[in-house]
């Protein structure tokens, strides 16, 4: 027999899911996108009255908010084991590139995938379980540190040119870091060579 405890009220799960369950980013996109297709114009706020959902649909206004409420028993709840919740990844085949993919995410889990993230910490929460079960490593000697001897950088004259992807890389700037070429940018209002700060550092106010 169930016997009825403290609400739980679920302030980011509407009572009634819709047939396609969307993120709070997506609904947002969509309603954007239909209203500029519409009015040209951004989304409207949504008016608060009236809060009766028969006044509001034949006003043609959307329904309100309500939060989704349950009451906490001494009866399990039908689903996984929520006091066992241990992230594993999740093996699938890209349909794309034909090749195994790993959803590093524990709603990728088959046993997890109808909750969100929300809604698991809230039920491990309700179990007593406050933190994740790490797997800790037998005691035992420490195996020996195993030392990569240095490989040579290539270079020119072994045939394989590098290529710098970075302005710093290039000799005009290479005595500045990024934020420092930033900086200089924006007090000066065009780029600044390194030759250039350092001849300026007073007026531009980098450096000690």
């Amino acid at each position: 027999m169930a016997v009825a405890g403290r609400r739980t009220v679920y302030m980011n799960v509407p009572a009634n899911r819709p047939p396609k369950d969307e993120s709070f980013e997506e609904r947002r996109y969509f309603d954007y996108l239909t209203s500029y297709r519409a009015t040209g114009r951004p989304p409207l706020p949504c008016p608060p009255t009236p809060t009766d959902a028969a006044q509001r649909t034949a006003l043609g206004l959307p329904p309100l908010f309500e939060p989704f409420t349950e009451l906490e028993s001494t009866t399990s709840l039908n689903g996984p084991n929520f006091l066992a919740q241990a992230f594993v990844p999740s093996k699938i085949r890209d349909n794309g590139t034909g090749m195994d993919a790993f959803l590093q995410s524990i709603v990728g889990q088959p046993e997890y995938a109808r909750f969100s993230f929300e809604e698991l910490r809230v039920e491990a929460y309700k179990a007593g379980k406050k933190y994740a079960d790490v797997p800790q490593p037998p005691p035992g000697p420490r195996p020996p540190l195993q030392i990569s001897p240095l490989l040579p950088a290539p270079s020119v004259s072994q045939g394989v040119p590098d290529s710098l992807q970075s302005i710093n890389g290039m000799p005009p700037y290479d005595q500045h870091s990024f934020e420092e070429l930033r900086l200089a940018f924006t007090r000066a209002g065009r780029p600044f060579t390194s030759s250039e700060i350092n001849a300026q550092k007073t007026t531009l106010r980098l450096g000690v």
